[in-house]
């Protein structure tokens, strides 16, 4: 009776190790952008396999949740290479960590090893302006110091390669305060720093850059058009004799 329950046991024990292929995590981190058939690194010799098997053992890499296959394995060497165009921003977007997940398949026993990849942010995007042109309309009579909210300039980049700052091409008028929104987003206000005179200048076209922290640094540009309203401030003269 005892070999008996004993020999069920092992049976058992064996059926269960048969369902559940042992499993071995590995995890790497890189660039998006990544050019296809780079080397990400050597799997085989990462997991501690016999590459002189890995033909024999089918093995392939294969996708969780049906997502799209970004790697492959050169099963002459074992080395885990891009097969796919990885972008970090169209598979995170602003997301501070992006993580691809792939499985390492191997039959003949069957194996499965789960495996992390870590896509980390390059600067391939420049900050960009909604429209092309910012408008604005102000009175002859505003006041030195008066302040106008800029549209904010966004990137599809994260970190130090998003928008870092921006300048204003020097002109008579203006002048430019950068603030800090909360999550350090940067956004800009046109200062006036001189009065305007609609009968000596009617318009003013004036240059605003935003610039990112990447290296090579990027940057985008949107043109501000004022309009300058009149105001009675001029007084109209009578000559002698009439009224």
């Amino acid at each position: 009776m005892g070999c008996s329950i004993f020999a069920l046991i092992c049976g058992l024990a064996f059926i269960f190790l048969a369902l559940h292929p042992v499993c071995g995590d590995v995890s790497y981190s890189i660039p998006e952008e990544m050019k296809r058939g780079s080397v990400i690194g050597n799997i085989v010799k990462d997991l501690g396999l016999d590459v002189g098997r890995l033909s024999a053992r089918k093995a392939r890499i294969d996708t969780e949740d049906n997502n799209v296959q970004y790697c492959s394995i050169n099963l002459n060497t074992g080395d885990l290479i891009v097969q796919e165009r990885i972008d970090r921003e169209g598979l995170c977007a602003k997301k501070a960590s992006c993580v691809v997940k792939q499985e390492l398949v191997l039959e003949n026993p069957l194996e499965l090893h789960r495996v992390s990849i870590r896509v980390q942010d390059i600067n391939d995007n420049s900050p960009q302006f909604k429209e092309e042109t910012l408008k604005f309309e102000i009175r002859e009579s505003a006041y030195k110091g008066a302040s106008f909210l800029l549209d904010e300039a966004h990137d599809g980049d994260i970190g130090e390669n998003a928008v870092q700052g921006y300048s204003l091409l020097q002109n008579e008028h203006f002048k430019l305060n950068v603030k800090t929104k909360g999550g350090g987003r940067k956004y800009g206000e046109l200062v006036l720093d001189k009065e305007l005179d609609r009968e000596d200048k009617k318009e003013i076209m004036l240059l605003l850059t935003a610039f990112d922290g990447g290296s090579p640094q990027r940057s985008g540009t949107v043109v501000i058009h004022v309009t300058v309203l009149d105001a009675n401030d001029n007084v109209t003269s009578v000559q002698p004799g009439r009224l």
